[in-house]
């Protein structure tokens, strides 16, 4: 029987609990630089985000005005923001007292000295902090170590000394590497010796396909044993891209019943609707139902609805007709041009019927 590990401790950022039996959180990272003139859009596209299953969003923050801005912007939003702060601790200081979480890198951070202003501000505002170990940015004296999980291990440990010395203890830790097995080996050495919460995620894992590949090999060993307080899939792709392939991600391990599973087929010469059109239209849609619903669109009466019955809800082409039908029994024939609307329109109605708001 594969190994479970223990439940780590609680980390609260900004009112929003990390690890314990809470659920895994899914966070994505924001993928272009604040702007004073744009801050009102970005706060409104961040909310788009929360409907997509976004709890917690991390920005980037290489100057002063960066990290006023980030400041400014955290009023706007109903989800906690992180500091991500390389190189300038300085720019932590400034976050603190209004970011909730701040994400620093023990390669590049600087002297003990530093940490020790940063965990102080972070203890007298009830801050949380992240300690983000990445396989190629090692302090300078773990860079030669050849086993880089163990290495990994060693940076989060160094530094975990540091902070309990400080009686800091509202910290989340990750250890990440592009390499699927170094990863996993890495979370799995620190979960075994410690209980704080881990942020799970593959570093440049690439474009979305690839990305998704390794983030799923690597994440779900993982959660299966119960490790993971929160999960990032970084991709060289969009935001909404990352929120989705984390909560899939969640879903096939077990550990989140939120969301839409969509059951589609890949189309075939029998195919008489757009499967892949059709989907483009309503995905969007999709993505903001928190409920879990099996969903299925079929291009023929081959695969729908017979074959999908399982499905709480589908739609399938038949002649010059879309069937939309649920669990198998067909509720409405419609045309192709009215098919997305009157889907969405079927989908709230089950929504309701099942007690949650659309």
């Amino acid at each position: 029987m594969a190994r479970h590990f223990a439940l780590s401790t609680i980390v609260d950022v900004g009112g929003l609990a990390f690890g314990g039996d809470h659920p895994v959180r899914v966070q994505t990272m924001w993928k272009d630089p604040l702007q004073a003139s744009t801050l009102n859009d970005t706060a409104r596209k961040i909310e788009i985000l929360a409907s997509y299953g976004c709890e917690v969003l991390r920005f980037a923050v290489p100057d002063e005005e960066s990290a006023h801005l980030l400041c400014g912007l955290q009023g706007l939003v109903s989800i906690p923001l992180v500091a991500d702060i390389h190189f300038d601790h300085t720019l932590a200081l400034i976050c603190l007292g209004t970011i909730p979480k701040i994400r620093i890198n023990p390669g590049n951070i600087g002297s003990k000295i530093k940490i020790k202003e940063v965990v102080k501000k972070a203890s007298d505002y009830g801050a949380a902090l992240r300690v983000g170990i990445n396989a190629g940015s090692l302090p300078r004296a773990l860079r030669a170590e050849k086993d880089s999980a163990r290495a990994m291990l060693r940076a989060a440990e160094d530094e975990l000394d540091n902070l309990e010395s400080l009686h800091f203890h509202n910290v989340l830790f990750s250890l990440k590497s592009s390499d699927i097995k170094t990863t996993i080996r890495a979370n799995e050495l620190f979960a075994e010796r410690y209980n704080y919460p881990l942020h799970l995620g593959v570093t440049e894992a690439g474009p979305p396909i690839q990305g998704v590949v390794k983030n799923t090999a690597a994440l779900v060993p993982l959660l299966n044993h119960g490790i993971g307080a929160t999960v990032r899939v970084s991709l060289s792709g969009t935001c909404e891209d990352e929120l989705v392939a984390g909560r899939e991600i969640l879903a096939a391990a077990g550990r989140s019943t939120a969301g839409v599973n969509v059951v589609s087929c890949p189309r075939c010469a029998r195919a008489g609707f757009d499967v892949h059109g059709f989907l483009a239209e309503v995905q969007e849609f999709l993505m903001t139902i928190n409920l879990r619903l099996n969903v299925a669109v079929m291009g023929c009466i081959v695969n729908g609805p017979e074959e999908a019955r399982h499905a709480d809800i589908g739609i399938t082409g038949a002649g010059k007709k879309a069937l939309v039908f649920r669990e198998g029994k067909i509720i409405r024939r419609v045309t192709f041009e009215s098919a997305a609307e009157v889907f969405r329109e079927e989908i709230t109605k089950l929504c309701q019927e099942k007690g949650a708001v659309q």
